[in-house]
């Protein structure tokens, strides 16, 4: 439809048809402007010519020509084209499946002239963070460890001048104790660890290990021998608890100071026997782990044993009234130690190349379990007695000391260990460590023998003595063992 131009007649329809004229007949000749001038200042029916209309050409010229200017241009700038409103069709609009659907049109990715680069390499490990360690891991060392000294602070065994006024016995000018004048070693023992664990999760931050470790039982034997041909007597001292004085064995038996015939022969023995058992469960929390060190905190529980004997057997041979009287006796002193305890600790391993090295440290608290068995016996054969006979005790066991004992004490465990180890594989280590223990209560057998006794030998049936002496004395000590081992671990 076309559009409608609205003119400057549409809003003044007074101004007649001369405002029709165009740009042309306005800027016309004086005339024209007279022409519009004339029409302008008509005088309205019945109404009379005004003042207005006399005034000069001159005076209304210039306004006037500003004025049609002026409406020529709103004639010519009024102008707006106006399209109808869109009336609704009549009927139902269309359904969805009748309108055209915009086309998806798809994108097709540029196409790879070139082939792609090969695939980037594996990022190198951040510093600071390792590769989990192996998940399994088994470790056994061959050990060479030795203990603390045994004490023996009451004399076991002498040696006497047969010049001496009782020979034997401390405190005569020629006694000298065989037995044991210093502490008691029993050397190196050698023994064999072994360590089991593994990893409970995939970081490797959990874990459970084993560590068991047995040194071999060895063995202290010494035997002292005396007869006719010898300028010297061996024998066993002791204070005499119902006097306080000093006296041995041979003394007591022959009931003659000084005896005026030697026995024919006398030998004397002591054992000593040792040995440490170990054993620790630890669960294991791994804190910190680099390209060179790993820390690993441990806590568990652990079980240490130590057990410790003494026996001292005494057999003599006696000229009594013409006939040969042999003569055994013995004073047996056990005594078995068990550790249980609470422990805690920490494990550092360090590595440099193929070399390592760990240190770990370890306390335990708990208490020591202990046992002391004492036992002692004596065997006659004399013939003017009525043949063999038997009596419980001999020198340091009697009723007043004879039986098992068990008692228990407060004790501490620390460990500590290092272990320098060189890498022969990926899963292959070999190792020499140093480890030291330290517990500190145990019973041993050397501080359970009382000086103060009064043996009940005889070559007749002797009554039981009467008294308090030899008494159980219930002594501990601290103990402590170290040593070294090579070994080798496998892991994966």
């Amino acid at each position: 439809m076309a559009g409608k131009i609205f003119g400057i007649t549409d809003f003044f329809p007074n101004l007649g048809a001369s405002c029709t004229t165009g740009f042309a007949d306005i800027f016309d000749a004086p005339g024209a402007l007279r022409a519009v001038r004339g029409r302008v200042e008509a005088p309205r029916p019945g109404v009379g010519a005004t003042p207005s209309s006399e005034r000069s050409q001159e005076g209304w010229s210039m306004p006037s020509g500003r004025a049609a200017l002026l409406l020529a241009w709103l004639c010519c700038a009024t102008a707006v084209v106006a399209q109808p409103a869109v009336q609704p069709q009549p009927g139902n609009p269309p359904s969805l499946s009748e309108m055209e659907l915009p086309v998806r049109r798809q994108v097709v990715p540029p196409q790879i002239v070139n082939d792609p680069p090969p695939p980037y390499p594996p990022l190198a490990m951040p510093l600071g963070i390792v590769e989990q360690g192996p998940n399994v891991w088994v470790n056994g060392e061959v050990l060479w460890w030795f203990t603390k000294p045994n004490k023996y602070p009451t004399p076991l065994v002498t040696k006497g001048s047969l010049i001496d006024t009782a020979p034997g016995v401390i405190g005569q000018p020629n006694t000298v104790v065989e037995a044991f004048p210093n502490d008691v070693t029993t050397g190196t023992f050698r023994g064999f660890r072994t360590n089991m664990g593994m990893w409970l999760d995939d970081d490797a931050a959990f874990g459970i290990e084993n560590t068991f470790f047995v040194l071999e039982q060895r063995s202290w034997n010494q035997s002292f021998v005396s007869n006719q041909n010898t300028p010297y007597i061996v024998t066993v001292p002791f204070t005499d608890s119902t006097s306080g004085g000093a006296d041995s064995l041979l003394n007591k038996l022959l009931d003659t100071t000084p005896f005026p015939l030697p026995p024919l022969s006398t030998e004397i023995t002591v054992n000593s026997r040792h040995q440490v058992y170990g054993d620790d469960i630890n669960l294991i929390k791994n804190i910190n782990r680099t390209n060179c060190m790993s820390a690993d905190l441990i806590t568990g529980v652990r079980w240490m044993q130590v057990t410790d004997a003494t026996t001292l057997g005494v057999t003599t041979q006696n000229d009594v009234n013409g006939a040969v009287v042999p003569q055994l006796g013995y004073d047996s002193v056990a005594c078995t130690n068990n550790f249980w305890g609470w422990q805690f600790g920490g494990r550092i391993r360090e590595q440099w190349g193929r070399f390592n090295l760990e240190s770990t440290v370890k306390i335990a608290l708990g208490g020591s379990q202990q046992r002391v068995n004492i036992q002692g016996a004596t065997l006659t054969n004399n013939p003017a007695a009525g043949g063999a006979f038997g009596q419980p005790g001999f020198v340091f066991t009697q009723n007043s000391n004879i039986g098992a004992y068990n008692f228990s004490r407060f004790a501490v465990l620390p460990e500590v260990g290092a272990k320098l180890g060189y890498s022969l594989t990926d899963s292959i280590n070999l190792s020499l460590s140093y480890n030291f223990l330290y517990l500190s209560s145990v019973a041993l057998s050397g501080n359970q023998f009382d000086k103060f006794t009064n043996p009940n030998v005889g070559f007749t049936p002797q009554s039981a003595p009467v008294g308090t002496h030899p008494a159980f004395l219930k002594q501990s000590q601290d103990y402590w063992v170290q040593g070294v081992g090579v070994g080798m671990e496998w892991h994966y």
